[in-house]
């Protein structure tokens, strides 16, 4: 009786031990997502329009267990085209002082190249499929000018599409949250799908803004004009530590 209680105790102690030695471990880990990707995305809102892209981030669970949530940076290089589209005021304080409301640029043309610094968040959702937010916090714009048509109601008796002007990306991308916000700048929510060991499959969708400004300065105007444009966007996202990810699996 007393040998088999012993067993019993031991076999409880090797367990709870075995346990509380797992738990430690997954205390000290730490999810890290680091990833490089290439995405392209397709619009139709006003018409159609599309861009390419290319990015890499790096992110950091928090928590000490099942560390659902990570936060993290990361680079993107964004191309964007369209074609004839109206571009707005930009500026809020010109807009609301102007009577007929916000004037327009028409754009036959866009093209615009940004390499951008982003934030980014995921919840993983369950072991091969997570769901990530990203959005553009500063970068720069190049790309080559473009001839732009201002027209507002002042204007309306001119042929359309109205006074033309030598327009071109805004050099600078900076996000500005409680303020309006400058140049171009991308966000997008979408859901990653493991494949294999090394590869993921996004899908989801992208939240455009996109600035041009006028070589010179219009009255009630400004220079800038902008324009925001929805895209539904996937890709494929290369796992850069999918050994040590793999090895951590087992914890999470």
């Amino acid at each position: 009786m007393m040998k088999s209680f012993s067993i019993l105790l031991l076999v409880i102690m090797s367990y709870t031990y075995s346990h509380a030695q797992q738990a430690n471990i997954r205390k000290e880990l730490k999810k890290r997502t680091a990833e490089a990707g290439v995405y392209g995305g397709l619009g139709y809102y006003g018409n159609e329009h599309w861009g390419v892209g290319t990015n890499i981030h790096y992110l950091h669970g928090i928590g000490l267990r099942k560390q659902k949530f990570s936060f993290g940076c990361g680079l993107r290089i964004n191309v964007f085209n369209s074609k004839k589209r109206e571009y707005t005021t930009s500026s809020q304080r010109l807009t609301a002082l102007n009577y007929g409301g916000a004037d327009s640029m028409y754009l036959p043309e866009v093209q615009t190249n940004t390499l951008n610094a982003y934030f980014a968040f995921k919840y993983h959702l369950k072991r091969g499929v997570d769901i990530f937010f990203t959005t553009d916090l500063a970068g720069i714009n190049f790309a080559d000018s473009k001839d732009g048509y201002f027209h507002s109601y002042e204007t309306q008796r001119l042929p359309y599409p109205g006074i033309r002007y030598k327009t071109e990306p805004y050099a600078f991308n900076i996000r500005v949250p409680w303020s309006e916000s400058y140049g171009t700048l991308v966000s997008e929510l979408y859901g990653s799908f493991r494949l294999n060991k090394l590869l993921y499959w996004k899908l989801g969708f992208q939240y455009i803004r996109n600035e041009y400004k006028v070589d010179r300065n219009i009255p009630m105007n400004g220079k800038r004009f902008y324009q925001n444009q929805w895209m539904v966007t996937t890709g494929l996202t290369f796992d850069i530590r999918w050994p040590q990810n793999l090895a951590q699996a087992a914890y999470f």
